[in-house]
């Protein structure tokens, strides 16, 4: 049997990616400082093939100890490790205080070095085992009003690079996902507090039907989690239109930027 650890576990990308593992029939790790949330979430796995904990990412001993717990009904195998647990706060840079700005690269960036170095043991003891990160489009070309989201996603994706070339010294595969707009919980809740905190079904609507920054669900996320343990490919884009934004930077800095910008101000 394989094994995948996943923080971030209890919604979203997180929870649709630990379906699609366990429908697969591996043995899913889920982690989240959500508990209702976990609870919830046990109701889609099987008991002896799933394993959960609370979990805050910023707490190296406390990971140090859940992955003890999680090796121990595992053999001491993971197959994949999935650092996927992210918050994404907004607003202009110059009035966000510093406790937030904190506590957004605690979680984005010390969240998951302290999840690859725990990870790190049971990666190496595992033949073809990958280590996967959640990135973003942001990553691609910073976005105003997310200018500390941006700056820990690229963070996250040079991280990535560089393990790429570290971790083939153990046989470790890195990758990470970079996603668009995808229907999640913390999309939903951004969308709401643009709109003075109330949350509704129109919202979607303002978000483009096409391109890089279209509505894509979260089961496309869980799909490329699998696609990417099955290649050697680093960078995942989801929708694909990302990877273009990506390569239009290299290309065409302005372009990139007015199209980023198009999108988070049209007129």
């Amino acid at each position: 049997m394989q094994h995948i650890f996943i923080t971030g576990g209890s919604g979203g990308m997180g929870l649709a990616t630990g379906r699609k593992f366990a429908d697969a029939g591996w043995f899913v790790g889920l982690v989240d400082v959500d508990d209702e949330g976990l609870e919830a979430a046990q109701t889609y796995f099987d008991p002896s093939r799933s394993f959960f904990a609370h979990l805050d990412v910023r707490d190296a001993s406390a990971y140090e100890a859940v992955m003890q717990d999680f090796a121990s009904v595992t053999n001491n195998r993971l197959d994949i490790m999935f650092n996927n647990a992210g918050i994404a706060p907004g607003g202009w840079f110059d009035e966000m205080p510093l406790t937030e700005i904190q506590r957004i690269i605690d979680i984005n960036v010390m969240g998951v070095i302290n999840g690859i170095q725990t990870a790190i043991p049971l990666l190496k003891a595992t033949e073809n085992s990958l280590c996967i990160s959640t990135s973003s489009s942001v990553a691609t070309h910073g976005h105003a009003m997310r200018a500390v989201y941006s700056a820990s996603k690229s963070a996250v994706k040079g991280l990535t690079e560089a393990l790429s070339l570290e971790f083939e010294r153990f046989g470790i595969r890195t990758a990470d996902v970079l996603p668009g707009c995808i229907d999640t919980p913390m999309l939903r809740s951004a969308l709401a507090a643009g709109n003075g905190g109330v949350w509704e079904e129109r919202l979607l609507d303002r978000l483009p039907q096409t391109g890089a920054y279209r509505l894509v669900p979260v089961t496309e996320i869980a799909e490329t989690v699998w696609q990417a343990y099955h290649s050697d490919q680093i960078h995942w884009y989801v929708p694909k239109e990302v990877g273009d934004i990506d390569k239009l930077v290299g290309l065409d800095f302005a372009a990139a930027r007015q199209e980023t910008k198009d999108f988070l101000f049209p007129s």
